[in-house]
């Protein structure tokens, strides 16, 4: 017989609250989804269209999609179960693809001719997004970066407010800003996530905040990621490498440094060592790698 947990153990113990809460947004996204797809049939037609005569939308969040190999076995057996939502015929002649495009792929791979779609005549960019991005995020969760640029895109572009797609994906504003500030990130920090070694927006965000203010450090830290060289956390690791960092940059810029005794220098190497002055107070001792241009620099101070 399963345990009962009762109501006292559900606020108190932070996991089963979590866990509850969890839940019930599952639920709520699950029920918008499907009222956007009843809405779809609703206003649209359903159709056996050509695969011939329809095609991606280029504004679509998603631009990878998994496992269609399974999908496609499973559509070569089964069928499309669940139709796709399209445009109507634009300019160029074919449907646009609103919400479905990896049964779309999967059913060319399956080497399937047609497919079932809903085909909504009328459909603002916005609202083409909104439902991409619902779908995607209920199916099979967009990198963060995908969905920084896609709500980027809503906002900016399509002057759509924060708060009408937080009620949409049934977000809160937080969660809609904390992708957005991670949107314009550089194109390395960008590399992490879409290999999928970090996919917490928090942590890529104080990343990129690592990479504001200290460029080299932040850079040095992707390295060891990609080459999975980091132990612990990644967020901790991240605080770790940004505070040893500013120990460097304060070591160097201080007008008290007596010595700088730089060993193991030379055309290939790569070891800073710092000390104090022989005889004196000062008594610390710091090595660290530094880069070839960093090198540079510190030869050209030493020389001037």
């Amino acid at each position: 017989m399963a345990k009962k947990i009762s109501l006292m153990n559900r606020k108190t113990n932070p996991k089963i609250h979590d866990a509850i809460a969890q839940e019930k947004k599952d639920i709520l996204r699950a029920m918008q989804l499907q009222e956007l797809s009843d809405q779809a049939s609703k206003v649209g037609q359903l159709f056996e269209l050509p695969l011939n005569l329809v095609k991606p939308d280029v504004n679509q969040p998603r631009k990878t999609f998994k496992n269609i190999d399974s999908l496609a076995e499973s559509i070569r057996e089964n069928g499309v179960i669940q139709p796709i939502i399209v445009t109507a015929k634009k300019d160029d002649g074919v449907h646009h693809i609103i919400a479905g495009e990896r049964r779309y792929l999967a059913s060319q791979k399956a080497g399937l001719t047609t497919i079932p779609c809903i085909v909504r005549q009328e459909e603002s960019d916005a609202n083409i997004i909104l439902l991409q991005l619902l779908e995607n995020d209920q199916r099979e969760n967009v990198s963060p970066f995908e969905e920084a640029d896609a709500l980027r895109d809503l906002i900016e572009n399509k002057n759509v407010k924060k708060s009408d797609i937080a009620k949409v994906l049934g977000r809160d504003n937080s969660w809609i800003s904390m992708r957005l500030k991670i949107a314009d990130a550089e194109d390395n920090i960008r590399e992490l996530s879409n290999k999928g070694i970090i996919e917490d927006v928090r942590t890529l965000y104080e990343l990129k905040k690592f990479a504001e203010e200290i460029p080299e450090g932040a850079q040095e830290f992707v390295q060891k990621a990609l080459e999975n060289k980091i132990s612990g956390s990644y967020r901790s690791a991240i605080t770790r490498y940004r505070d040893n960092w500013k120990r460097k940059a304060e070591i160097l810029d201080s007008e008290k440094m007596d010595v700088i005794n730089i060993k193991n220098i030379s055309k290939d190497g790569n070891l800073l060592t710092i000390k104090g002055a022989r005889g004196s107070s000062k008594n610390y001792s710091y090595t660290f790698e530094i880069t070839e241009e960093f090198k540079k620099i510190l030869f050209d101070a030493l020389i001037s």
